[in-house]
């Protein structure tokens, strides 16, 4: 509903500025025309406004061209008898798209032809006074300095068609090849949902994919706006498409998608809805139809590979550890499965939730270790992959430590050898010297058997400092056999151990059970 106040001050010396400009010429009245355009209906236009002008010191005169003729003139007759009879008019204010624009009424005609003469020096003002001339088949096109008309082309000026794409609201990039303009993503090829607004009469289409729309951004807006044309929606399709990469064949659900609704189409043409809305809409109109299929459809990254398990995986490329924790789970799938990206975390963060059992006892077969690791793993944070890698990395380290022998009834000095040795083989040397550290005794043999293993570690020197010199001559003397005690293989484990014990004056130092 239109808002009606009364002018400021300000308001009336504008109107004045703006008369007293067109008593002078009605140029900046009238669009300027393509060769295109047939100029007959605009000559008219010009005689009609030139007699206006003709009559402009005369009130009465002016007061009775107001009422007839075309609306442009009775609204120029207007502001012209106001010059020279100024007073406080009343200021209405209307909604537009974009926005809000108000007007002095001054002329019995329309409002848009009000706002087209009083402020003509802004060509998407002077438009709203050709509208009625768009519906019978003109092209009217603002540009930021000049409102154009093509008549019956809808081909809009080379200079207008530069400024639009410069005033697109995204950043976009010219495939002159395709005659369209596409964001980053598009233009590399990349297989995503994407809106697209078309402009034939430029013989350019503009497309942006869901990663780019934004939700306070209108593509149609931006590319229409500051046009009158006889059929928007002709001139401006609008279309959305999922754009999967399908090579799952004919009989695959994406060879068969459904287009854009018109009730989507249209609320966005309203204004009703942003361009991530629009394609929001879409994906979740069509969403369900593809999940309904009987078939097993795998997609990664907008690439759907139909049910080929093998280039799926392929597509996600996995570590060994995840290739191996994917592939029952997938086997066992039917139906749809979807990532956004082709990534086998991504795959495995999806798969978690319903198969973490499965995923996890493809590496720890043991199903009381399974269940206790999967419940560890729920609280544990971190992506999957990187759970999936803890997991594998404990398996292997039990592994190791299983190949060794079991003693019972280690005295001191061989229990603490037989951990720094067992905490090697699964931590390697950092591990070893990490666990010698935190459990070096204050005095005993041990101190010894700690440098010796310092110096087959090649950390000695670092931590010499911490030795008495006995305890250095001590630990020099055995590492050799320290370092074949470390290097030696699981058979040979326990005549290593055997022998660096004996070399260091422990005897009876325990029984092997296995």
């Amino acid at each position: 509903m239109p808002r009606i106040r009364r002018a400021s001050g300000v308001r009336e010396q504008d109107l004045i500025a703006r008369a007293k400009s067109l008593r002078g010429s009605v140029d900046a009245l009238l669009p300027r025309l393509t060769p295109e355009c047939a100029p007959e209906r605009f000559e008219k236009l010009r005689e009609e406004l030139e007699a206006v002008r003709e009559a402009r010191d005369d009130a009465k005169l002016l007061d009775r061209v107001a009422r007839w003729g075309d609306p442009i003139a009775r609204s120029y007759a207007g502001l012209l008898k106001f010059y020279l009879e100024p007073s406080t008019p009343v200021v209405v204010a209307f909604p537009i798209s974009g926005g809000e624009v108000s007007y002095a009424s001054l002329a019995r005609s329309p409002r848009e032809a009000e706002v087209a003469v009083q402020q003509s020096d802004d060509p998407t003002r002077l438009l709203l006074g050709y509208l009625e001339w768009a519906k019978r088949g003109y092209h009217f096109f603002a540009g930021h300095r000049t409102l154009w008309c093509t008549g019956r082309s809808p081909t809009p000026p080379p200079e207008v068609l530069h400024e639009r794409t410069g005033d697109v609201p995204y950043k976009m990039i010219d495939d002159p090849a395709h005659q369209r303009f596409e964001c980053v993503h598009l233009h590399d090829h990349e297989p995503r949902p994407f809106l697209e607004v078309g402009w034939p009469g430029a013989h350019r289409a503009f497309r942006v994919c869901r990663r780019c729309a934004k939700a306070d951004r209108h593509l149609l807006g931006g590319l229409s706006e500051g046009s009158a044309v006889p059929d928007p929606v002709e001139e401006f399709p609008v279309d959305a498409q999922m754009n999967v990469d399908c090579k799952g064949g004919p009989e695959c659900v994406h060879a068969q998608l459904p287009p854009l609704p018109k009730s989507l189409r249209r609320g966005y043409e309203l204004g009703r809805l942003s361009d991530a809305q629009l394609l929001d809409a879409y994906l979740t109109e069509v969403k369900p139809r593809i999940e309904r299929t009987g078939r097993l459809t795998l997609v990664a990254g907008g690439t759907c590979y139909g049910s080929d398990l093998a280039a799926f995986l392929e597509a996600l490329r996995p570590s060994p550890i995840e290739r191996k924790a994917l592939e029952p789970v997938l086997a066992s799938l039917d139906g749809y499965f979807e990532v956004d990206e082709a990534s086998a975390s991504r795959a495995l963060e999806r798969l978690w939730p319903h198969h973490a059992e499965t995923i996890v006892r493809t590496i720890v077969p043991d199903p009381n270790e399974a269940r206790r690791l999967i419940d560890e793993s729920r609280g544990a944070p971190g992506r999957i992959a990187e759970i999936l890698k803890r997991l594998q990395q404990r398996t292997d380290e039990r592994e190791l430590l299983e190949q060794l022998p079991r003693y019972r009834g280690l005295v001191p000095e061989a229990a603490w050898v037989d951990r720094v040795a067992r905490e090697y083989r699964t931590h390697r040397d950092s591990g070893a010297e990490r666990a010698i550290l935190q459990s070096l005794p204050r005095e005993g043999k041990e101190r010894g058997l700690a440098y010796g293993f310092l110096l087959a570690l090649g950390r000695g020197p670092a931590h010499a400092w911490q030795f008495s010199p006995t305890e250095q001559e001590f630990g020099t003397s055995l590492t050799l056999p320290v370092r074949a005690l470390l290097d030696a293989p699981a058979a040979g484990y326990h005549d290593a151990l055997d022998r660096l014990l004996h070399a260091a004056g422990v005897a009876a130092w325990g029984v092997r059970e296995a």
